[in-house]
C-alpha cells in the first residue's frame, strides 16, 4: 500500500482540491456497483444532481452559493432556438457561475427557510461543522481513502448527509440498500472509526423539493450499516481480482 495522503480530518478543504487529491471514495464504489443509466432518463437525472448541488450549496456553505450561483430571470428558458440563444446570452454575462432558473431559484430559497426553523436541523446544527474532508489508510482494504461528509460533530460522534428527494415516503430501508447509499453511511462510518477508534451515528436528513418541503431524519440502521459494510467488502474483492 503507498501511501499518499495525510491522514485525519480537514474542516476547511476546499471541494476541487478534495476532489482532486488520490483516495477511493463511496461514490466511486457506488458508481461500479450501479447499472449504466438508460439514456432517456440522462436529462432528468442531469437537473436531479444540478438541483442537489445547488442545494446542497445554499444549505450547507450560503456564502459560497451567492459566489457561485444567479438566478435567470424570469420567463427565460432553454426552450426553442431563441430561448437556447438568451439562455446561453445570459451565461456568457455571468461566466464563471453557475445559472438557476428562476423557478428552481424560488424552490431553493423556500427550502433554505423551511430548514432553518426546522428544530431537529437547528439541534444538529448547533455543534459541528458542515462540507468535513477526511483520509485514512484502511489497513483491511489496503487502500487509500477518503470521505466528504455533509456535516460531521467529532464531540458527540455524529454524521449527516443531505439528500434530496421527490418523495421522503419512498426511503424504506429496503430501498436504501437497493440504491446503494447503505454503502455511503458504511463508508463514512467505517472512515470516522478508521480515524478515532469510536463508532459514530450517521442519520440522512431527506428535504422534498417540491412544497411544502417536508423534512425528515433518518438514522441509519445496524442493518444499513451491516449491509454497506458487505457490499462494499465484496466490491473491492471483486475489483481487486479484475486487476
Amino acid at each position: 500500500m503507498i501511501h499518499t495522503n495525510q491522514c485525519g480530518f480537514f474542516y476547511s478543504l476546499p471541494f476541487e482540491k478534495y476532489k482532486n487529491l488520490p483516495g477511493l471514495n463511496q461514490s466511486k464504489i457506488r458508481k461500479l456497483l450501479s447499472s449504466p443509466s438508460r439514456p432517456r432518463l440522462g436529462y432528468q437525472i442531469q437537473q436531479a444532481m444540478n438541483f442537489g448541488n445547488a442545494g446542497h450549496c445554499l444549505l450547507l456553505e450560503p456564502k459560497k452559493f451567492a459566489e457561485l450561483y444567479v438566478c435567470a430571470p424570469k420567463g427565460l428558458n432553454k426552450r426553442g432556438k431563441k430561448g437556447k440563444k438568451n439562455w446561453e446570452e445570459f451565461c456568457e454575462l455571468h461566466t464563471g457561475k453557475n445559472v438557476l432558473a428562476s423557478t428552481d431559484w424560488e424552490r431553493l430559497q423556500k427550502i433554505l427557510k423551511v430548514f432553518q426553523i426546522n428544530p431537529k436541523i437547528m439541534k444538529f446544527w448547533k455543534h459541528g461543522k458542515t462540507e468535513v474532508s477526511m483520509f485514512w489508510e484502511d489497513a483491511e482494504l489496503d487502500l487509500d481513502c477518503k470521505a466528504r461528509m455533509d456535516w460531521f460533530d467529532a464531540n458527540s460522534m455524529k454524521i449527516v448527509d443531505l439528500k434530496f428527494t421527490n418523495k421522503i415516503d419512498k426511503f424504506s430501508n429496503q430501498k436504501l440498500m437497493e440504491n446503494y447509499l447503505s454503502v455511503q453511511a458504511a463508508w463514512y462510518s467505517r472512515g470516522v472509526y478508521e480515524l478515532t477508534g469510536s463508532k459514530c451515528e450517521f442519520s440522512f436528513i431527506l428535504v422534498e423539493k417540491y412544497s411544502p418541503h417536508m423534512i425528515s431524519v433518518i438514522k441509519a440502521s445496524e442493518e444499513i450499516i451491516f449491509h454497506g459494510e458487505q457490499t462494499i467488502l465484496k466490491m473491492i474483492k471483486r475489483f481487486s481480482k479484475k486487476t
